[in-house]
């Protein structure tokens, strides 16, 4: 019905992932992609939770290429949530902008946005007043908003399918035009 929702929890450990199914969370986003702790991918597995499994280089050293990395990254992750039983329609994909990033490559992730289409998931993306948009912007971090909804029209006419943001109505109406554009060259 209309009051209807989708709950998410952000957390790399299993014991808060597990908590937060038990009371009613649908979704499980780890921002360490199930590498950190591997039975977060367990808990999501039993509870039959969407599973949200972001790219990081936090603490390990990154390939040059920047897409090259996401695969290697990403592919890993997917490994240990098929592992833990997790099927292939619980899981999303985030390239997780802004974490252990530097700015220009997340502008780089952003121009080849589509070739992550190969992982062949879905794709979130969490642009939202990142440190990236204030570099382009030279703005505030409570002045990025339009900008934010620039990045997400871009992104969702290079594939992405969920997008976190804190102006939803801004984004809302970006993605509208995206999607009327998309809608009308086919």
């Amino acid at each position: 019905g209309e009051d209807s929702f989708v709950l998410s929890n952000d957390t790399y450990r299993s014991e808060t992932a597990e908590l937060a199914v038990r009371a009613g969370a649908h979704i499980v986003n780890d921002i360490f992609g199930v590498q950190r702790d591997p039975a977060v991918a367990t808990v999501a597995a039993n509870a039959g939770a969407g599973l949200i499994l972001m790219h990081t280089g936090r603490g390990r050293q990154k390939l040059p290429d920047v897409i090259a990395d996401q695969f290697f990254y990403l592919r890993k992750s997917i490994e240990i949530a098929h592992q833990a039983g997790n099927r292939d329609e619980q899981i999303v994909l985030d390239p997780g902008f802004g974490f252990a990033k530097e700015w220009h490559e997340d502008i780089e992730i952003m121009a080849r946005f589509g070739e992550l289409r190969g992982l062949g998931f879905p794709l979130l993306v969490g642009t939202s007043r990142k440190r990236f948009v204030g570099r382009i912007t030279e703005r505030e971090v409570g002045d990025r908003d339009t900008a934010t909804a620039a990045t997400s029209t871009l992104l969702r006419l290079k594939g992405a399918s969920v997008f976190r943001v804190h102006n939803v109505a801004a984004n809302r109406d970006a993605l509208r035009i995206a999607d009327a554009t998309r809608a009308a060259e086919r």
